[in-house]
């Protein structure tokens, strides 16, 4: 499952990045242990709080159901490389996968009057993080980028 780290100063000498990369059978029953080291994985960012631990989970595990449940749909063959790059300031994870690509131009935003149980993955990801990028091919990458502070905050 884990495949790798590595901590090292970053070249414009803003801090260490400590970059992870995991890999798990595209298969639901392994989003629990997913989480788990996501989460584990949050305490790198030195100034993250509650809020960002809550969303960023919430993000990584709505892209990995998405990707388990409609890249994979009708394989049993399929694997999720995760990889995390952390500073004490952000985060970001990366989603590779080899399944079905994914047009977002046909994700139609969810009608919240009615609550719906399915479709909100994408919209709730794109709520919850600072920066998202999806590169459909092979392999596709959806990158969640996560700030403990956002650049609006930032600016006097």
């Amino acid at each position: 499952m884990l495949r790798n780290t590595s901590t090292e100063s970053s070249a414009n000498g803003v801090g260490d990045v400590t970059r992870v990369a995991l890999r798990f059978p595209a298969v639901i029953g392994y989003r629990p242990v997913a989480i788990d080291l996501v989460s584990a994985l949050i305490r790198q960012v030195e100034q993250a709080d509650g809020n960002f631990r809550n969303e960023m989970v919430t993000a990584f595990g709505e892209a990995f159901n998405n990707i388990v449940i409609h890249g994979y749909r009708g394989r049993s063959d399929g694997m999720l490389d995760i990889e995390a790059e952390m500073t004490a300031e952000e985060m970001t994870i990366r989603l590779i996968d080899t399944g079905r690509e994914v047009d977002f131009n046909d994700v139609e935003p969810p009608d919240l009057t009615t609550m719906p149980e399915s479709g909100m993955g994408v919209f709730m990801i794109h709520a919850l993080v600072d920066e998202v990028i999806y590169r459909g091919g092979s392999p596709n990458v959806l990158s969640l980028t996560k700030r403990t502070t956002s650049e609006n905050q930032e600016a006097p």
